[in-house]
């Protein structure tokens, strides 16, 4: 009897972890879509409140002089802040953008990573990979960490 406990234990993990997977990206998903959304709106303000206070942003890209990758860090939610608010002053026509998650996994039941790319405007060139990993503050997903690679692929 205990063998066969098991065995159906072993034969049954799979489906439960698939199920965890999908949870996963499903939350991912729907926290990306809605960020997507405040991206289209400007809005640094509400962008910035996706993040935890301690939040780091990482935006890698290639220096264009040497070609070799630069890393500029952000850290708190101010200097989030700023960059959003700097990226948005000029007041660019509305974008539409999206998020696709590639890859979703709950590390526990209030940290989740999310891996996949952000397109800033689905009418022109441009998908940046990015991993992000949130953490569940009340009924919110925030952003903890971000690493965003702002390189096209040649």
């Amino acid at each position: 009897m205990v063998r066969f406990s098991i065995v159906c234990l072993v034969l049954a993990l799979p489906s439960i972890v698939a199920a965890d997977d999908q949870d996963a990206k499903t939350v991912a998903q729907d926290v990306l879509k809605k960020g997507a959304a405040l991206y289209d709106d400007q809005d640094a303000m509400s962008l910035s409140a996706t993040y935890t206070d301690d939040a780091r942003l990482s935006w890698v890209e290639r220096d264009k002089s040497t070609g070799k990758f630069k890393i500029d860090v952000k850290e708190g939610r101010s200097e989030i802040d700023k960059l959003y608010r700097d990226l948005f002053k000029d007041g660019k026509a509305k974008t539409t953008s999206r998020n696709t998650v590639e890859f979703a996994k709950f590390v526990a039941p209030d940290l989740l990573i999310i891996q996949g790319y952000f397109e800033p405007n689905i009418n022109e060139n441009g998908k940046y990979p990015f991993v992000q990993e949130r953490v569940k503050q009340g009924d919110k997903w925030l952003i903890q960490s971000l690493r965003l690679y702002v390189v096209l692929k040649d």
